[in-house]
């Protein structure tokens, strides 16, 4: 009888203790896994919070994110005045004037009217001379290369969703629509 009782009480403790002994039967609800505690991460950042830091430590530009597309252009000159302190800032003086001009044509295109044909084809005809320009001031081989200067000031331009969509539709309204490259004369100053 006091052998009966005593595996009764070690039974009766074992399962108390949630011993595993190897079997296979992982269907009882007491059978989970001895994993370690792992802490949580601290609080991720919110993309806009990495854009501000970004933006402090000059990794990013500091761009005015207004809800326009014309956005703020204090001196009149055709360019928002973040852009024009973009262009001072990363190009060499010497491409200044040339990177300037296709800011310019291409702030002036997101506002151009859609349902004026002969406005979109002067502005394409604009647009295409300033590329044109930035292609001849800045020769193969030189850094930043002219397709990297043009593709960076359309990223700065287009830095909200309306004015990217302002961009898409001038895309839009010029598909199918023919245009010629400009031979010479192709820089304003």
């Amino acid at each position: 009888m006091k052998k009966i009782l005593v595996v009764f009480l070690s039974l009766g403790m074992l399962t108390a203790c949630k011993i595993d002994f190897g079997s296979s039967d992982n269907s009882s609800p007491s059978s989970k896994p001895n994993t370690p505690v792992q802490k949580l991460p601290p609080q991720q950042e919110s993309s806009a919070q990495k854009i501000a830091k970004m933006e402090d430590s000059g990794e990013l530009p500091r761009l005015e994110r207004e809800n326009t597309i014309q956005g703020i252009d204090n001196d009149g000159n055709g360019i928002r005045d973040d852009i024009d302190a973009y262009i001072k800032r990363t190009y060499p003086q010497k491409q200044q004037k040339a990177v300037s001009q296709y800011a310019r044509a291409l702030q002036a295109s997101l506002l151009v009217n859609l349902n004026d044909r002969n406005a979109l084809q002067r502005t394409s005809d604009v647009e295409s001379r300033a590329v044109s320009c930035i292609f001849e001031k800045i020769p193969n081989g030189e850094s930043p290369s002219h397709g990297r200067v043009v593709m960076e000031i359309l990223g700065v331009t287009t830095n909200t969703k309306k004015r990217l969509m302002a961009y898409l539709a001038l895309s839009k309204a010029l598909d199918g629509t023919v245009m010629t490259l400009p031979n010479d004369g192709v820089c304003d100053e």
